[in-house]
């Protein structure tokens, strides 16, 4: 195995392994040095955010102490591979590679990848955006292996896999395997996962399992057949059982909704031992797109207030509301600015919604794909709002999302795909006006706007020298923060 970082990264790792003997012994002082550590081999704004955890874990926050407890319960190599590939590769090896190479190559480098190696799935979820192809779009073992080669060679550690049904595809495990010094969050049904393979998955450390799930039984076997939902529970206890960090990946609908909303919903997640909750709002995409899922504006409002109250309970080492947290993020995330998706075709697509795309990996490299004029276009604009609360080009700005599909004569990449922008472009439009007002309510009346910056063009090379090469402080991710 190689180390990364070289000597320095040795040095770091056997570091890291102290760290997280100490860690599950439940030294939160500990945890917030090496936060503040990492957080000052950093830039902006990874050095900000950092800093503020650190500062967290001095104050036994209750999200860090939950963070704390979670290791506890942790396999050792889990809680050594979350400090060792998640803290130190990322932030302490990664971002300061990402930095001297960004200047090198004049371009902004995301921090993490998401890579569908397969749109081939176990079950025929309502609404999936990946369609339904069995194995006839599927990435070779080597063009995975090369795509996070090249992630690595670039300073980028973490990867989400996500398909259809990434515990489908035959070479998931090996590559976990190989890619030791990475770390993965893997986006599963749950029904795969056998005792055998949990078992192995402890042994590694280096993937956390974010299972989906729509509510209770009937909403979540109602959209992913019946049954499902028991596979879950069963799942959940195997993943528990081998000290194995997983949480919950729940698209919001219209028809779930109420259950979101409610306290005995959380309550669920929390007795099952879920560590983290992703919210993904249902999304007008894919083979044939609907709008009859997607949530109102209205819902939307409403469960911004209940996923922030559970972000900041610590309850959950985090709660993540993918739309509605866009101030956390600093807006979009997509087309390099700090993600990308490299679909089951070898496209490589902004993110996994926006599925329309330029160039693909099996003819042009990684880099050479950042610095398209496609993904270019994109980092000059975001965050595509003054506005955090509509961070969304597809259901928030969707004339933005219409110009670039057409200026750059992006392929959409599923039969009827193309309807996001033609057929439901009226719907969206008035989608987004009806939002905006709520909206504007959270950013301007409830003071978000005091708090989160706006610095559009950050994530484009010229643009970010231009505006901000003696100003890093301006790209902190707290006004209130002082660093």
């Amino acid at each position: 195995m190689v180390v990364a970082g070289g000597l320095k990264g040795m040095v770091y790792q056997q570091a890291g392994k102290m760290v997280a003997s100490v860690i599950r012994h439940a030294d939160i002082q500990t945890f917030g040095k090496l936060l503040m550590t990492v957080g000052s081999l950093s830039k902006e704004p990874a050095k900000s955010a950092l800093k503020k955890l650190g500062l967290m874990a001095q104050e036994e926050h209750p999200m860090i102490v939950k963070w704390i407890e979670i290791f506890q319960k942790s396999s050792p190599k889990c809680v050594e591979k979350i400090i060792n590939n998640l803290i130190i590769n990322e932030y302490a090896i990664g971002e300061p590679l990402r930095q001297k190479l960004m200047h090198e190559h004049k371009v902004v480098l995301p921090k993490l990848g998401v890579i569908s190696p397969t749109y081939a799935c176990n079950i025929n979820c309502v609404g999936c955006y990946a369609g339904l192809y069995g194995r006839k779009y599927e990435l070779t073992k080597e063009e995975v292996r090369s795509v996070l080669k090249q992630g690595e060679e670039l300073g980028i550690y973490f990867w989400v896999i996500t398909g259809g049904e990434p515990f489908y595809w035959p070479y998931l495990m090996e590559i976990l395997e190989e890619f030791d010094n990475h770390y993965f969050m893997i986006y599963s049904n749950g029904i795969l996962i056998t005792e055998e393979k949990a078992k192995k998955l402890a042994e590694l450390g280096n993937a956390t399992l974010s299972i989906s799930v729509e509510g209770f039984e009937n909403e979540t076997d109602w959209r992913r057949g019946k049954g499902v939902y028991k596979s879950i529970l069963n799942t959940w206890d195997r993943l528990r059982r081998h000290g194995i960090p997983f949480g919950a990946s729940v698209t919001a609908t219209r028809v779930n909704h109420d259950t979101i909303m409610k306290e005995e919903f959380w309550d669920f997640l929390e007795q099952n031992g879920v560590s983290y909750v992703w919210i993904y709002q249902f999304m007008p995409v894919g083979q044939d797109p609907v709008m009859d899922l997607v949530p109102t504006p209205e819902q939307r409002y409403e469960r911004f207030f209940v996923t922030e109250k559970m972000r900041l309970s610590g309850r959950f080492a985090f709660v993540a509301d993918f739309w509605n947290h866009g101030f956390l993020t600093h807006g979009c995330l997509s087309a390099g600015a700090k993600y990308f998706h490299v679909n089951a075709k070898g496209y490589v697509e902004p993110c996994v919604f926006q599925q329309f795309a330029v160039d693909s990996i099996r003819e042009k490299t990684l880099l050479e794909i950042f610095k398209s004029p496609f993904f270019e276009a994109y980092k000059r604009m975001i965050p595509f709002n003054n506005n955090l609360f509509r961070p969304c080009p597809i259901i928030d700005n969707p004339k933005v999302f219409r110009a670039m599909v057409k200026n750059f004569n992006a392929i959409p990449q599923h039969e009827g795909s193309e309807k996001t922008i033609t057929e439901l472009a009226p719907e969206l439009d008035k989608l987004a006006e009806s939002w905006a007002k709520y909206a504007d309510k959270l950013w301007y009346e409830h003071g978000y706007v005091e708090r989160y910056p706006v610095n559009r063009g950050i994530y484009n090379y010229e643009t970010r020298m231009k505006r901000y090469a003696n100003r890093e402080e301006a790209l902190k991710v707290d006004k209130k923060l002082s660093v």
